[in-house]
């Protein structure tokens, strides 16, 4: 029989062990003779525990609901790292809300986890119920210990810190997840053996395109890490990737800290690959008392003068009272703050607490040693505290060299430490002034929000109504990281929290310091709303003060603007907020990551300096960008000799201060940038005619004989020949299309209205345009690269991120696409995908002018670009007079404008999204892009301007 390590099936009537969080309500429900726990709105429910020393370990929670609509939801969820990230154990949706339980249970992957979570969660309308019952988790107590077991295979490694030049990610290689590495990376990870014996080590490593000099290793310290010894070390000439295997089992056993390591000393882009880490051993049989010891004792960086504290637990591991008398040794500029422990009488397994506090003088790393003396066998037993003293005055990057005396008139201290409700400001006032200073705080660790209604006013629209609390900002509970005077979120792509209407994308910004904000450093961080299921994107700014101590102020934000067609508005408001200071654990990833970021970025300079860096042309600047009305044009740019002459992105409150990390969504350019270089990839990764796939071969609900004889590229070129009506857009703006299709969030019910159109002519020969068509394309990628690289491959992280997103350096807003919110997870393909002004460029460099070659290396199928781009005898059909559409790239013929006098043919290939976006690949090697949201799709007018500096007639 297995060991029951919790269950609760709420007879008693309470769940007091039970944390509760978000909007909504929860209660004890009795219906018919059982007891549950009735939540809804945004509620949830969060158990914390341990599977640590057990294995065959088994979780069971049951959910039922009532009163469920369309859109609502009720989840059972499971978190292996404390709640820091989430995975469905199961969910119901209306068609079950039927107040029956619904039993959903997982036996895999829950063994030795230091820090398992557990959580029923609601996403319903107010009134609309789940109810939470019959939590078991069981397993068997494991005779031989699994103290850490790590094969990378859920692609995460947050548990190891990182550190030095280089990269790491988690690679997918014929199925296997590894750790892969290259320049100075390492990759550390802390633990203990304390109360095991027979305790042994193995791991795995590999290695790729060593040279001389280059080396891998994998390695271990029974000390504080300052002295390393070697399991395994790879060089130049056992770089054929296949890994090999070290084992040891001596010198391990009953260390208070043992650190395991895979280091790099390699070229960039020479590869270490680590992976399959065992420590295992036979607990102890302790007799007697014995000490265990837990607990953070690395404070990381505190600004000199300003004092930071940690707590260690001592736990009586043995089976006899544990007589501690003192604990000493700890020196200047660390001190005992709270001492629960000296002179305690410890019964087995009890334990007590002990603080630390680290005040440093001076600046660098400083370290003491706390000494337990007691009557266990291992006295004295010895902790290292460690702690950096950093610069109250000195600033790391990207420094300001301002007084600090702004004359600010608006968001003042008191407004934002007072009862003063905020207004509609010029977001100069959210931006950095001219007379900034560098920062004297360091904002590290968690900011949560109070969440409550701000005001919001339509602009022109009248849709505000059809949504569920659009004037509330969404739950907020972030990390950041401090650099210089950058402020870095450590989550860069779109965040669903839960809310009715918005999710989170959070976007780096800037920390200083003002004469008037009494001993505060002052924060300004942008931001956007992006509506749930759908690409409409509103950005903001929020702005806050705050203390190294965690004290904050407020947090003041203003919304007004958007690339949003249908639904625009004007929200501020001011919210409760609180910070929460502490070590990020992969902060150091985040700062390096975030470095090479701004260093890869285009080169940029304003619009009005292609006037000045070109005068013998004669242009007139304010004629680029006037295809697109002003007042709904977001941003703009044109790319030319590498260099990115941006416009400036306007709002309804002056220019928007971030324009550099300003959220920019791809609508239907994501057709092309998913689904296209999608296709164009696996072609060329494959080797084969993947672009000829069937698309009932690959899809279920795609099995009717209208479908036989379709082709993944006859989706992609949106000629299936299956279709309701072939005038423009009557299929895509039908209702149906958007009931059964846009508005639905999970896969079956996007797929299902995909496959329901029914055959009207032969494929190939006619362009409707379908966005199910492009979600077509996205499930066949999906499926077939499962196929090729495993079940739990996926062809956007894979074939886009890892292969072309991340060697061009677009921003992180890139690396995840909108999917649909169930199981399955699939990409949308036709639209969905958020974007920097900066990716916009180099997409359009990287698909109009570089031909889909990177770092030298052919990347994706060059005939496929070749027709795309109109560069070949088959240039697809035509879709309206002078314009085509192939493998989801547009073409216009120039020579039909009046704007310009092209007596040739001129087919320019471009990209084009929803509202008013466009990239153009121009033949003289510019590229223009534009984000709009008026429906003005144009750009010849803009053309004709670009024109007079380098000619694009004829080519």
């Amino acid at each position: 029989m297995a060991d029951i390590l919790y269950q609760d099936d709420f007879q008693s009537g309470t769940y007091l062990d039970w944390v509760t969080g978000g909007d909504g309500t929860d209660s004890i429900n009795l219906y018919q003779g059982n007891y549950s726990i009735r939540h809804d709105g945004l509620r949830t429910l969060t158990y914390q525990t341990s599977t640590q020393s057990f294995q065959n370990v088994a979780l069971s929670m049951d959910i039922a609901a009532s009163g469920l609509v369309a859109g609502d939801s009720c989840s059972a969820e499971v978190s292996l790292d404390g709640g820091a990230n989430w995975q469905s154990l199961g969910s119901i949706g209306a068609q079950q809300a039927d107040g029956g339980l619904n039993t959903f249970t997982r036996n895999t992957g829950l063994d030795n986890v230091a820090e398992l979570a557990l959580r029923f969660r609601a996403y319903t309308l107010y009134g609309h119920y789940c109810y939470a019952d019959n939590v078991t988790l069981s397993g068997d107590a494991t005779a031989q210990g699994s103290l850490f077991e790590e094969d990378f295979q859920d692609g995460e490694y947050s548990n190891w810190q990182l550190s030095g030049d280089g990269t790491d990610t988690a690679n997918l290689y014929q199925s296997n997840y590894s750790l892969r590495i290259d320049g100075l990376r390492q990759a550390t990870y802390s633990t203990s053996t304390q109360n095991y014996q027979n305790v042994s080590l193995s791991a795995d490593m590999g290695a790729l395109y060593l040279v001389s000099g280059d080396s891998c290793h994998a390695e271990y310290s029974i000390d504080d890490g300052s002295t390393w010894q070697s399991l395994i070390t790879l060089n130049n000439g056992q770089d054929d990737g296949s890994f090999r295997s070290n084992t040891i089992s001596s010198g391990l056993d009953n260390l208070p800290t043992l650190h395991l390591r895979f280091r790099a000393y390699t070229l960039y882009d020479n590869y270490c690959y680590g992976d399959n880490v065992v420590l295992s051993g036979d607990p102890a049989s302790v007799s007697g008392p014995a000490v265990t010891i837990t607990g953070n004792t690395e404070f990381g960086q505190v600004t000199v003068g300003e004092s930071a504290t940690s707590t260690i637990t001592v736990t009586n591991a043995g089976d006899e009272t544990l007589a501690i008398n003192s604990l000493t040794g700890v020196s200047t500029p660390f001190a005992v703050s709270a001492d629960n422990c000296s002179s305690q009488m410890l019964p087995a397994s009890a334990s007590c607490t002990t603080s630390v506090t680290f005040t440093p003088a001076t600046e660098g790393t400083q370290n003491t040693t706390l000494t337990i003396s007691s009557n266990a066998a291992s006295s004295p037993d010895n902790v290292t505290f460690s702690g950096t003293g950093a610069s109250t005055q000195g600033c790391d990057y990207d420094c300001f060299s301002g007084s600090g005396n702004t004359n600010r008139e608006a968001l003042t201290y008191t407004t934002l430490t007072g009862s003063t409700a905020t207004s509609l400001v010029d977001y100069a006032h959210y931006g950095v002034p001219e007379q900034a200073a560098n920062p004297t705080h360091t904002l590290e660790g968690a900011i949560t929000f109070t969440v409550t209604p701000g005001t919001l006013n339509e602009q022109g629209t009248n849709l505000a109504s059809a949504y569920t609390n659009p004037n509330s900002l969404p739950p907020f509970e972030f990390e950041f990281v401090q650099y210089g005077t950058h402020v870095i979120p450590t989550q860069r792509q779109v965040v669903n929290t839960g809310h009715t209407a918005w999710e989170w994308v959070l976007s780096p910004g800037r920390v200083w310091n003002e004469s008037s904000d009494n001993g505060y450093s002052r924060v300004a961080l942008p931001f956007a709303l992006q509506e749930i299921n759908a690409n409409c994107t509103h950005n903001g700014v929020m702005t806050f003060l705050f203390k190294d101590d965690g004290s904050i102020s407020d947090v003041a934000y203003q919304v007004a603007q958007e690339t949003c067609n249908y639904f625009k508005f004007n929200l501020h408001g001011k919210v409760d907020a609180s910070y929460s200071p502490a070590t990020v654990a992969n902060r150091q990833t985040v700062i390096n990551d975030y470095v090479t970021e701004v260093a890869n970025r285009l080169p940029a300079k304003s619009l009005a300096a292609l006037a000045t860096d070109y005068p013998a042309a004669g242009i007139t600047v304010s004629a680029i960008g006037s295809d697109q009305s002003a007042a709904h044009l977001t941003a703009f740019g044109v790319l030319y000799n590498g260099t990115h002459y941006r416009g400036a992105c306007q709002t309804r409150y002056g220019n928007y201060p971030f324009c550099d990390v300003m959220a920019l969504p791809s609508y239907s350019t994501a057709k092309t940038i998913v689904a296209g270089l999608g296709t164009m990839r696996a072609e060329q990764l494959y080797g084969g005619r993947q672009a000829e796939l069937k698309v009932s071969d690959w899809i279920g609900a795609c099995s009717g004989s209208q479908w036989q004889d379709v082709s993944l590229l006859n989706a992609l070129d949106m000629a299936t020949g299956n279709y309701d009506s072939a005038v423009d857009s009557v299929d895509e703006g039908s209702q149906k299309t958007v009931d059964d299709f846009f508005l639905v969030a999970s896969h079956n019910d996007k797929i299902n209205h995909s496959c329901a159109y029914s055959r009207k002519t032969a494929p190939g020969t006619q362009f409707v345009y379908h966005t199910s068509d492009t979600y077509i394309v996205s499930r066949i990628l999906q499926q077939y690269h499962e196929q090729q690289a495993g079940s739990s491959a996926d062809f956007f992280t894979d074939l886009l991120v890892e292969d072309i997103f991340q060697p061009l350096h677009l921003s992180p807003l890139s690396y995840a696409s909108k999917r649909t919110y169930d199981s399955q997870k699939q990409v949308w393909g036709g639209y969905g995908l958020t974007l920097s002004s900066d990716d916009f460029a180099k997409l359009g460099q990287f698909i109009g002018q570089s031909n889909g070659v990177l770092n030298g290396q052919t990347v994706i199928d060059p005939a496929l670009l070749a027709d795309a781009l109109q560069q070949t005898a088959n240039s697809g059909l035509l879709t309206a007079p002078a314009s085509r559409y192939q493998h989801s790239v547009w073409a216009y013929d120039l020579s039909a404008s009046t704007q310009l006098n092209c007596t040739t043919p001129s087919w320019v290939p471009y990209l084009s999204g929803f509202g008013g976006i466009g990239v153009v690949m121009l033949p003289n090697d510019m590229v223009y892009y534009y984000v709009s949201d008026n429906k003005e799709y144009g750009f010849t007018t803009t053309v004709k301007e670009l024109n007079k500096i380098s000619p694009v007639c004829g080519q």
